[in-house]
């Protein structure tokens, strides 16, 4: 009870503390920028260097820091009040995709109900990353889905992390490989090359330092011209629920799929007992766990289906309970 106490008093002084800096914004007439990527793309990093603060957690690695919107004090560059936002990835290691879309939901929405349209949205990606895995092409999807065609054309995709290309670290080889990597992205339909075709543009955090980031702001504020995003007009606008916006919509793709795998896996080993029970072996534990273990991760998928049934007013009063 005490801890669900101190839990509550949590949430509500971050809600306070949101809506301060929500009002501060506008009243500065700030240029918000959400700043957004898979965990580990150095998201809270860039949001330092840019901002000149030590505001932002960071990892260092692949575990995430970033369990909930994050959002800095406002700075001054090129004459302009500017606030980054931090957002937790979708691969997160401590918290479920349907809760981090909610988060990233939820603070998109309040930020639009209050008068507020992003300058802009930066997806950071590490140059690093040779294979498109499945999580990643998934992120983009759900990425893009949350911007929407109309908003594209105020998204940078920031390249990261050249600093760790090759072996030698000469400029030579780092330019050479970080260019195929570029053009590689550009090209590769159904992931980034959706975005861009849309107006989205690749852009290099060459230099990991304070004026490389600030440049990549600058030239974002150079070319923005401010448009609600597509989750924005479903949320509040459309008065959709989470799994019935864009965005929502491809979780749940990946989330019936899980089901469908999970059943399968069930069957499978079923049909292991009986062949066992036919051979005359009644040691079945062993199998009977693996059952038990697959129904728990369905009924976990589940909950998360469920969650995400859930308009805007319910985001909101579930930021501001923690429940």
């Amino acid at each position: 009870m005490r801890l669900r106490l101190v839990l509550n008093l949590v949430h509500r002084k971050f809600n306070q503390d949101m809506r301060k800096a929500l009002d501060n914004a506008k009243l500065k007439n700030a240029a918000m920028i959400a700043v957004m990527g898979a965990t580990g793309s150095g998201k809270s990093t860039f949001i330092n260097m840019a901002s000149g603060t030590a505001e932002m957690v960071t990892s260092g690695g692949l575990e995430s820091c970033t369990q909930t919107i994050q959002m800095s004090s406002l700075f001054q560059l090129g004459g302009q009040n500017v606030v980054l936002v931090d957002t937790p990835g979708f691969d997160d290691t401590n918290k479920s995709d349907a809760d981090t879309l909610a988060v990233i939901g939820g603070h998109l929405a309040e930020a639009y109900k209050n008068g507020i349209t992003l300058a802009g949205v930066l997806y950071l990606h590490r140059i690093t990353d040779v294979r498109v895995t499945g999580v990643t092409a998934r992120n983009l999807r759900v990425f893009n889905e949350i911007v929407g065609g109309k908003a594209m054309k105020n998204v940078f995709i920031v390249t990261t992390m050249w600093e760790n290309l090759g072996s030698s670290g000469s400029n030579e080889e780092i330019e050479r490989i970080g260019s195929q990597r570029e053009k590689e992205l550009e090209s590769r339909k159904g992931f980034m090359g959706d975005a861009i075709s849309k107006g989205a543009k690749i852009v290099r955090h060459r230099y990991n330092t304070k004026q490389s980031a600030q440049k990549v702001v600058l030239d974002l504020l150079a070319i923005s011209d401010p448009t609600v995003l597509q989750l924005q007009k479903e949320l509040v606008d459309d008065g959709k629920t989470l799994n019935q916006t864009g965005a929502g919509g491809e979780l749940n793709k990946e989330m019936d799929k899980k089901l469908k795998e999970y059943q399968q896996e069930i069957e499978a080993i079923k049909a292991d007992m009986r062949a066992r029970e036919a051979a005359g072996n009644k040691q079945m534990d062993d199998l009977r766990r693996e059952i038990e273990e697959a129904n728990r991760a369905r009924a976990r998928i589940e909950q998360e289906k469920q969650r995400m049934q859930a308009d805007y007013s319910e985001i909101k009063r579930r930021g501001q309970t923690g429940k």
